[in-house]
């Protein structure tokens, strides 16, 4: 492990950096790897595939090390110095890990794969603040989701690297989750029929076409989330929740930049896919802290379109 610490370290503080990193590594790989898919073949690319690239791509090991350290802090929280290491590898991480993004390549493609899911599980594994909204902060689209857009957007291009690669497994999934999105079903979920009822209630208020056709777009890529999860669960929330986030319009989240009521009423829905990963040490208690946001966002009217999601997802009170 490359240890960052001052400018000029003592041979002391080196080599606890070093034995810190090592347990964070070893952490990683024996307990870290298995919360972060509950499929036991991808448990196995986590466990396995993963730390060999990370030999291979420095910023792909500063990734782990940097969850890892967030891990190890979530499970004990008395040891505030994991999460100053988790950042110092996160920094590191995303400015090596940047450089190559513009320059991804088939050599390349499966390590930066990698680096943008882990930036993103980083993200939610966070200590978190009262005004941490996800995916919009106030001046745009949070960074971590610009970068994980683009990196998925670009990643078309290596598509026979990825079959053929390390993350095969993980890829097919997803490959196959994003197919069964477009599979006609005569089998309608309760989210499904509530995601109709709030169409119909935004198609009477909203008056602008475009504006109208954004929240279309979002309100259809959440259905089959919806739909795709109830048909086919097995524990892959986190994964068509994450599809809806990549997939959904850009404009939509500029809406929800400015907290347009509609918009906050379609993440209210997001919160109930959300809601599945509340059991996962870095997916818990996000649903439930972005949906008492949204409840105290709305107004008297709009907080009667999402009874249904508060129902899934509780508030926190005052």
């Amino acid at each position: 492990m490359i240890a960052e610490t001052g400018s000029k370290p003592s041979p002391e503080s080196l080599n606890r950096s070093i034995l810190l990193d090592r347990e964070l590594f070893n952490n990683f790989c024996t307990k870290t790897c298995y919360t972060l898919q509950s499929d036991p073949g991808h448990q196995s690319v986590w466990r396995i595939n993963v730390p060999q690239l990370a030999f291979s791509f420095d910023f792909v090991m500063h990734g782990i090390l940097a969850l890892s350290a967030l891990h190890l802090a979530y499970l004990y929280p008395q040891k505030d110095f994991y999460v100053s290491r988790a950042q110092i590898h996160h920094q590191i991480s995303l400015h090596r890990g940047g450089k190559f993004l513009p320059h991804m390549t088939q050599e390349n493609c499966s390590g930066l794969c990698i680096f943008s899911i882990l930036v993103a599980v980083y993200t939610l594994a966070s200590p978190r603040k009262p005004e941490d909204f996800l995916l919009v902060g106030e001046t745009g689209i949070a960074p971590w989701l610009l970068m994980f857009r683009g990196t998925h957007a670009i990643m078309e291009s290596s598509e026979a690297a990825l079959v053929s690669g390390p993350l095969e497994p993980m890829y097919q999934n997803g490959f196959r989750r994003v197919q069964l999105r477009e599979l006609p079903t005569n089998k309608t979920s309760t989210g499904e029929e509530q995601l109709n009822v709030l169409r119909h209630l935004i198609a009477e208020t909203i008056p602008d076409r475009t504006r109208f056709d954004i929240y279309v777009k979002a309100i259809e890529e959440l259905r089959k989330s919806f739909m795709v999860f109830n048909l086919y669960e097995y524990n892959h929330g986190a994964t068509d929740a994450i599809i809806w986030v990549h997939r959904v319009p850009e404009k939509y989240l500029l809406l929800l930049r400015d907290r347009e009521q509609e918009s906050l009423c379609i993440f209210a829905f997001f919160c109930v896919l959300l809601h599945q990963m509340n059991s996962i040490w870095w997916g818990e208690g996000w649903s439930t802290h972005l949906m008492t946001q949204i409840h105290l966002l709305l107004n008297e009217e709009h907080r009667q379109w999402i009874w249904w999601p508060i129902k899934q997802v509780p508030i926190l009170s005052n």
